[in-house]
């Protein structure tokens, strides 16, 4: 019984991806700087930084960045790569903004666009939904192989968040783990999303230390003593082989205060949040929200002082959700984990 039902599921997929296929937004060609939101050389809001805060512009690492869901449509779809109006304003002016710019101080940062899942794809569980994964999902790996080619044997740090999670999990264990390329990676940040613990299994250490390089660090951000049931129960991952719900799985949550895996600390070991201050205003000096943080049943638990509310603040906060601040909420803390973890490489190697 079981096999038929892996068979059904495997002709199912097979199915939708092929009907997938046909309607398919145009692929990317990511030899073109057209394909890319971020690159080296280009001058993209990923080069912003806070107020206060200096770049240096090191080059010491190459950093591949996988953005998250941008495109909110309540269907299942995918969006083309190049898309504009609301997608790639939301890409420009938050994401590469206010994620992908905390490793410009550290390193060359490549940020592919691809054919993303709409929101409603990326968090439906069914064979529709996984074949737009798996189409974005080629796209990542195509914009990585080229990624390579373009960085030679240099050291390299996987990013991402939500969507980009996804995809960098699978990345890792389809492309990574187990080959040469394991060697070259520095550490792997993939917050937001439901990331199991038994990725140890698979040979890629959970980080347990801030200076801890070639492991893997993930978390997600709730108000504390919050269970997002959703996150633990039905998040959609990669894993055995096929896109499947997280279904319980005990959860990898590294705390990014500590850099530890679970645990609790003081919001006074913040070095600094940043949020925004309104479309194409400079990004303000980073603030101190916390009054604490703590990692319970795989969930990253952050208590927020009532003046800093409203700076995070959206819908998902009303339900006590973090998610679109996993970044902007430890912005200093990973952009001084980044370089500390890339001069413990280089003392290594």
């Amino acid at each position: 019984m079981k096999r038929l039902g892996s068979l059904i599921l495997s002709v199912g997929l097979g199915l939708a991806a092929a009907a997938s296929a046909v309607a398919a937004p145009p692929a990317p060609d990511y030899a073109s700087p057209s394909a890319w939101a971020a690159r080296p050389g280009h001058e993209d809001t990923a080069g912003d930084a806070p107020a206060g805060v200096t770049s240096h512009s090191r080059d010491d690492v190459d950093v591949f960045f996988i953005h998250p869901t941008t495109d909110l449509r309540p269907i299942i779809d995918n969006a083309p790569y190049d898309a504009s109006g609301r997608a790639e304003t939301a890409l420009r002016d938050g994401v590469l903004r206010f994620q992908a710019s905390v490793f410009n101080d550290c390193c060359r940062i490549y940020a592919p666009l691809y054919r993303q899942a709409t929101l409603k794809a990326i968090t439906t569980n069914s064979p529709d939904a996984y074949a737009t994964a798996d189409l974005a999902y080629r796209d990542v790996e195509a914009a990585f192989r080229q990624f390579l080619a373009q960085t030679g044997d240099r050291p390299f740090i996987l990013a991402a968040h939500s969507q980009g999670s996804i995809h960098a999990l699978r990345l890792l264990q389809q492309r990574i783990i187990g080959t040469p390329l394991q060697k070259r990676l520095v550490v792997a940040y993939i917050p937001g999303v439901a990331l199991p613990l038994d990725i140890e299994k698979q040979g890629l250490p959970v980080c347990r230390s801030a200076a801890q390089t070639g492991c893997v660090a993930s978390w997600n951000t709730v108000a504390m003593d919050r269970d997002d049931r959703r996150r633990r129960d039905d998040a959609v991952i990669w894993w055995d082989g096929h896109y499947q719900p997280v279904a319980g799985r005990p959860l990898a949550c590294v705390n990014p205060l500590t850099w530890t895996l679970g645990g609790r600390a003081d919001g006074s070991r913040n070095p600094g949040s940043v949020h925004g201050d309104g479309r194409d205003a400079p990004i303000p000096a980073p603030v101190q929200p916390f009054d604490a943080t703590s990692c319970e049943t795989g969930l990253l638990g952050a208590s927020i002082k009532p003046e800093n509310r409203r700076q995070f603040s959206d819908v998902l906060t009303m339900l006590g959700i973090y998610h679109d601040f996993d970044y902007g909420l430890f912005y200093m803390a990973i952009r001084q984990n980044a370089a500390l973890r890339i001069a413990a490489f280089r003392s290594s190697r």
